[in-house]
């Protein structure tokens, strides 16, 4: 049971080990004042301090199917101490969870602050987790769409500025953020990873003199491709197994990589393979709102390419640019054959649109015309 070596966590300031953590902790699930939001937080910390060498998190598909799987405690301590050192993390340094504790990225940022000595601050997961904090910040993780809020406000983005280490995950970072961290003088990360692997296996600084092209491993983490082109893990240290994923990836080193998309994405249209992240990896400068390259069913071609605009009416005269653009940009197979536009998109609890729900509202508003 060497995870109950790590079974002390100061918690909003307040320092507590083993018992006395247990005694609060089931004191707060018993209090009927206890804010829902709260309760997934006790749970895994009572969970972490069993005699269970394991805990059961809910998976969010990367891998497949959403599911419920089994993890070593002994791997999320190992995936706590790689944190720790990419990002030299120090002890009593404040970390905030701004993340709902009921998957696997929230639950690893309490044993993060288990395993390092940090003080874990802890606020309702919400797309503005900054806007009530008062308290400075070393370290945190946020989804795409919590730091896209943020930036929307002067007050929020001021505090985003003092944290000192943020990692950006859950979903795809879009090059118009990016963009707006840029100059920021503290750290940002885009991370990649999945429950399987107790979250990330590799970072990308995101600004600073020097932002990386490529995913970066951590160290032990070696990878491969198999034959669909999507991404292998071999990381002993996380997880009993090789892990095959359904992210195509290019790999360029035996340390770098990038991600192309997800195999079971793939359109079909008229034959030929596309990926709908790839054309959207080559419009993303030419739009502003939130869109998304999907597909309809046709006759002709098995599926047709749709460009899906967030957006409540179309104005047809930036629309014939918009067409321009596409013209030049993509390859003729890629091109869409119908740009719909739809709000509010729908977006899945880590802040990434949900592709499956949102297609499916498109088909029924194209059945309906």
């Amino acid at each position: 049971m060497s995870h109950l070596k790590y079974s002390t966590l100061c918690l909003n300031g307040q320092t507590l080990k083993g018992s006395d953590l247990i005694n609060f902790c089931d004191s707060k699930l018993k209090n009927p004042q206890t804010n829902a939001w709260e309760i997934p937080i006790f749970e895994f910390i009572l969970e972490w301090l069993d005699k269970s060498e394991s805990i059961i998190v809910k998976t969010s598909g990367s891998t497949g199917t959403p599911k419920q799987i089994r993890l070593k405690k002994v791997h999320m301590i190992n995936s706590a101490k790689a944190t720790t050192k990419a990002l030299d993390l120090k002890e009593k340094q404040t970390a905030l969870l701004a993340l709902s504790a009921d998957y696997i990225a929230g639950k690893m940022m309490i044993v993060r602050a288990m395993v390092c000595g940090l003080n874990l601050v802890v606020v309702e997961p919400s797309g503005n987790p900054l806007k009530n904090l008062d308290e400075i910040i070393d370290f945190t993780a946020l989804v795409p769409l919590q730091l896209s809020n943020t930036l929307k406000s002067v007050s929020q983005t001021e505090k985003l500025r003092q944290i000192k280490n943020v990692l950006i995950g859950g979903g795809a970072i879009e090059e118009p953020l990016i963009q707006k961290i840029s100059s920021f003088s503290n750290n940002f990360y885009g991370s990649y990873g999945m429950t399987e692997t107790c979250t990330h296996i590799a970072l990308k600084r995101l600004n600073g003199q020097f932002p990386d092209k490529y995913y970066q491993t951590l160290p032990k983490v070696k990878i491969s491709a198999d034959q669909r082109s999507c991404l292998v893990i071999n990381a002993d240290h996380l997880s009993d197994s090789k892990l095959l994923t359904n992210d195509l990836v290019t790999i360029f080193s035996e340390t770098e990589f990038v991600i192309n998309g997800r195999y079971d994405h793939i359109i079909n249209s008229g034959g030929i393979k596309v990926s709908p992240e790839a054309i959207e990896n080559k419009l993303k400068n030419f739009i502003k709102n939130n869109f998304m390259v999907s597909s309809v069913p046709d006759d002709l071609l098995g599926e047709k390419i749709i460009l899906v605009i967030e957006s409540d009416q179309s104005n047809l005269n930036e629309l014939y640019k918009l067409w321009s653009k596409t013209d030049a940009v993509l390859k003729p197979y890629e091109i869409p054959k119908l740009i719909e536009f739809y709000q509010p998109f729908i977006f899945t609890l880590s802040g990434k649109i949900d592709r499956n729900a949102l297609r499916e509202k498109i088909r029924e508003k194209l059945r309906n015309k």
